[in-house]
C-alpha cells in the first residue's frame, strides 16, 4: 500500500529486506553465537535496587573512562593509539563507514562474510565491492590485492576469523592488505576469544589498522558493547561522528564487573573451545554433511543429501533453532550450529541423527 510519503523514501532502502531475528521462546537456542553459560558475576541486584550503585537519574558517563582504562590496560595500548566504547561491533562498524561517507569512497570485503559490513554500507549510500572467497573460504589474496589495486577502497572489512564461515585467514596475506592499500582495514575480532589468534600486538606496526572487539560473544551479549583500538588521529576523526552517551549507565557497570572476573570469563571461554571440538567431532560422524573447520563458537556445516531448508525446518518442529545460511550467496544448503551447553549439543546431536540417517 502506497501511503503519501512514499515520494520521500531513497529507492536504494525501499527495496532492502529488514533484518529479521526469531522468536527463540521455549526453544534450544544455538542460532546466535552467544555463550551459552550463565553469567554468575559479583553483581547483587536482586537485593538492591539498582539505583544503589549506578546514578540512574544522571547521564552516563560519555567516555566510558572506568571501562576504557581498564580495556587500555589489559591490551597494552600505549599512548600513541586509542579507543572509542561502541553500542555493540554494529555500531562501531556504522561509525568507521560514516567517517568516510563520500560519494566516490568504496567498501571492499570477502564474501561470505559478516552481512553488516554490506548491509551498513548500502544503507549509506557507500559503495560496496566484494571479493569472493575460494571454495573452501580461504582467502584469495592475489584477487584481493588486484581489487585494492584497481578501486582503491576507503574501507577494507576483514573478519578474524571469519563469520559466518569460522575460518582463520593467513595472517601473512592479511599483513599483505595492509601494507598495500592506501585506506583503513578493519580487522573484526569479534570471535578471537576462541581462535587464540589476535592481531593486537600489531596495532603499533599501522597507522591504517583498526581492530574491532567484544563483550558478546564472550557472555555479555545482553549490554550491547564493542569496542575499537587505532591510531589517535583516526579515532579522532570516527569520535566526531559517535553520538554523546551511546553507553548507558547499566551496561557500563556491567562491563566494569565483568573485567573484574576475567578469569571466570576465559574459563568459560576454553570450556565452549572444548566443547566445539567435541560437537565436530560428532558431527563428522554423519556422511550426509560436510562440517567445516571453526575457530569461532559456531560450527557451519553443508547439507550433501537432502535440504537445509527441510532440516532446518524440522529442526525447530522439535524445538531447536539453529541458523538457515542458504540464502546467503555461495552458502546454499549450508547451515549453522552455535556452540552449547554439553545438554544443548547432546539434544541437537541426537535430533540432527534422526533426521539425516
Amino acid at each position: 500500500m502506497k501511503n503519501k510519503f512514499n515520494n520521500f523514501f531513497r529507492e536504494d532502502i525501499d527495496i532492502l529486506e529488514e533484518y529479521k531475528v526469531m522468536s527463540s521462546k521455549n526453544m534450544v537456542k544455538l542460532d546466535a553465537m552467544e555463550n551459552p553459560f550463565d553469567l554468575e558475576l559479583n553483581i547483587k541486584l536482586s537485593n538492591s535496587p539498582v539505583s544503589a550503585i549506578i546514578n540512574l537519574n544522571r547521564y552516563p558517563d560519555a567516555a566510558c573512562e572506568t571501562i576504557r582504562s581498564k580495556l587500555l590496560k589489559k591490551y597494552e595500548i600505549n599512548d600513541k593509539y586509542d579507543m572509542i566504547i561502541g553500542n555493540g561491533s554494529d555500531e562501531l562498524i556504522q561509525l568507521i563507514c560514516l567517517t568516510f561517507l563520500k560519494s566516490e569512497n568504496i567498501i571492499l570485503s570477502p564474501t561470505p562474510s559478516f552481512s553488516m559490513y554490506q548491509k551498513i554500507s548500502q544503507v549509506l549510500g557507500l559503495r560496496f565491492e566484494e571479493v569472493p572467497l575460494f571454495e573452501d573460504f580461504s582467502l584469495d589474496i592475489n584477487l584481493m590485492l588486484k581489487k585494492i589495486e584497481e578501486l582503491n577502497p576507503a574501507v577494507i572489512f576483514l573478519a578474524f576469523p571469519n563469520n559466518p564461515t569460522g575460518n582463520l585467514w593467513s595472517k601473512e596475506d592479511i599483513n599483505l592488505i595492509i601494507k598495500k592499500t592506501n585506506g583503513v582495514v578493519v580487522i573484526d575480532e569479534a570471535y578471537g576469544a576462541f581462535s587464540g589468534e589476535t592481531f593486537i600486538k600489531d596495532i603499533g606496526k599501522y597507522n591504517n589498522l583498526i581492530i574491532i572487539k567484544t563483550f558478546s560473544k564472550i557472555g555479555l551479549a545482553g549490554i550491547r558493547l564493542g569496542y575499537l583500538f587505532g591510531d589517535k588521529y583516526l579515532i579522532k576523526q570516527i569520535n566526531k561522528i559517535r553520538l554523546p552517551f551511546n553507553i548507558n549507565s547499566i551496561s557500563q557497570k556491567i562491563s566494569e564487573i565483568s573485567m573484574e572476573n576475567n578469569v571466570f570469563l576465559d574459563k568459560q571461554c576454553e570450556q565452549i573451545v572444548e566443547l566445539r571440538s567435541s560437537l565436530i567431532n560428532q558431527m563428522m560422524k554423519f556422511d550426509k554433511i560436510k562440517v567445516f573447520d571453526s575457530r569461532t563458537n559456531f560450527i557451519l556445516f553443508k547439507i550433501l543429501k537432502g535440504s537445509a531448508d527441510d532440516v532446518f525446518s524440522r529442526l525447530l518442529e522439535n524445538n531447536i533453532l539453529i541458523k538457515n545460511m542458504s540464502n546467503t550467496p555461495r552458502l546454499k544448503n549450508c547451515l549453522r550450529v552455535t556452540v552449547g551447553t554439553k545438554k544443548e549439543n547432546d539434544i541437537f546431536i541426537k535430533s540432527l541423527k534422526n533426521l539425516i540417517i
